[in-house]
């Protein structure tokens, strides 16, 4: 189950992504050292408020997960660089407690039923790092199919006023994994 994080919201958000013992899968550390861990301050850059409010829906949002009426992390999702009816998708977890049960892969499929039914949108995008074997393969149970043809698909993805801004990912071109799932 998943709902849309209110502002109030957005310091915990930010303490599950980078904070939490998750954190390790994908980003900080000497294997992650082209995505550092964020500041508060850099996260607050990169999560605008509009994220965490009703008029932002249309460009993006943080969404909380729930199971069993326990918040255990967040998807998210960005349109606003992207073209119509596409969606970008991240998701986290707050701790490595919840992983493996199969609620990531879950949420990640009720945050695209959502998308499609509220948005209309109906291409959607995932990027992690390549390392993270368990997140792609979590993806792909929902759904998404590993791209190689990465350029390619950026390119029909990102509007081009976004597409060198966005291009390289978290990780860097050849490090960030490309996976599509197109309803």
């Amino acid at each position: 189950m998943i709902r849309h994080a209110l502002i109030d919201e957005k310091r915990k958000t930010y303490e599950w992504m980078c904070l939490s013992d998750t954190a390790a899968a994908h980003m900080g550390g000497a294997e992650f050292s082209v995505n550092p861990i964020p500041t508060w301050e850099e996260f607050q850059e990169a999560f605008e408020d509009w994220y965490y409010t009703r008029d932002g829906r249309k460009f993006g949002s943080v969404m909380i997960i729930f199971n069993e009426n326990k918040e255990i992390g967040c998807t998210c999702y960005a349109c606003f660089h992207l073209h119509e009816r596409m969606a970008e998708l991240d998701i986290w977890l707050k701790s490595e407690s919840e992983c493996g049960k199969g609620i990531g892969t879950q949420a990640l499929k009720d945050t695209i039923d959502y998308l499609n039914k509220e948005l209309s949108i109906n291409k959607f995008l995932i990027r992690p790092s390549e390392r993270n074997v368990r997140a792609i393969k979590s993806y792909q149970k929902a759904g998404f199919t590993y791209r190689n043809d990465k350029e390619n698909v950026l390119r029909r993805y990102y509007k081009t006023e976004f597409f060198d801004t966005y291009k390289s990912g978290d990780y860097g071109f050849e490090n960030t994994a490309v996976l599509t799932l197109e309803l």
